[in-house]
């Protein structure tokens, strides 16, 4: 994701292909194709009509694609402007990479530097309070290299005590905050060096009675981990 004057931009891959769209580029899509005509669409998204086109010119030259399809109606009328079949998808894609960001804003970050790597089995390894963190290798990483691992707090469950799984990455915690958010419970559990939040179900909550100061163990699958290089 990129910045830039109207916004952040989102890096979109169709068919190999990067677009880099943000929202008022959006809804200028969005509304040509609901309102059929580039000159209401660049109304309702408030920006001149020149510089609609321009845009849709750009984006069409750089991914070598018609976005848009422009019909000329006659004297009785009968023209106007819809997305093609890839303009549609540019749609989709952005939609679904401002949906993932959304769900994810306030996901948990871990610093750390990548110890080992297995290649075979396409793990890298970070240790957090002395204990190794197991993470998929995802992208071209080296030993030594500062990262910062992302995880949902959905992601991340709750046990009173350490079970046997295929879930390596388990490690002992004290809740210290506990929070209603969006119909969920919201915990902080302290892990020493640092502190991660947890999503739980009231249900879950009342059935593992966890407390303020409750002492438990928390754990989430590689899988569920996201890595970028820092």
């Amino acid at each position: 994701m990129d910045s830039a004057r109207e916004g952040p931009q989102y890096r979109l891959n169709l068919e190999n292909k990067i677009v880099l769209l943000n929202k008022k580029k959006f809804d200028l899509l969005r509304y040509i194709e609901k309102c059929g005509s580039i000159t209401k669409a660049s109304q309702q998204v408030k920006i001149p009509y020149r510089s609609a086109l321009k845009y849709i010119e750009d984006l069409e030259n750089d991914v070598n694609h018609t976005i848009v399809s422009t019909k000329r109606g006659g004297k009785g009328g009968g023209g106007g402007s819809k997305l093609t079949e890839y303009g549609k998808s540019i749609l989709k894609e952005y939609r679904k990479v401002d949906s993932i960001l959304k769900m994810h804003a306030d996901v948990n970050e871990i610093e750390g530097t990548i110890s080992d790597i297995d290649v075979e089995n396409k793990i890298a390894n970070i240790y957090l309070n002395g204990n190794k963190v197991i993470l998929p290798l995802r992208g071209n990483f080296s030993i030594n290299d500062k990262v910062l691992v992302l995880i949902s707090p959905e992601d991340i469950f709750v046990m009173l005590e350490p079970q046997e799984s295929s879930v390596r990455n388990v490690f002992e915690g004290k809740i210290t905050s506990m929070e209603l958010k969006d119909h969920l419970v919201r915990l902080t559990v302290n892990l020493g060096e640092i502190s991660l939040y947890v999503d739980v179900t009231e249900y879950a909550r009342e059935q593992l009675d966890l407390t303020l100061g409750k002492e438990v163990y928390i754990g989430f699958k590689a899988a569920a981990i996201a890595m970028v290089k820092i």
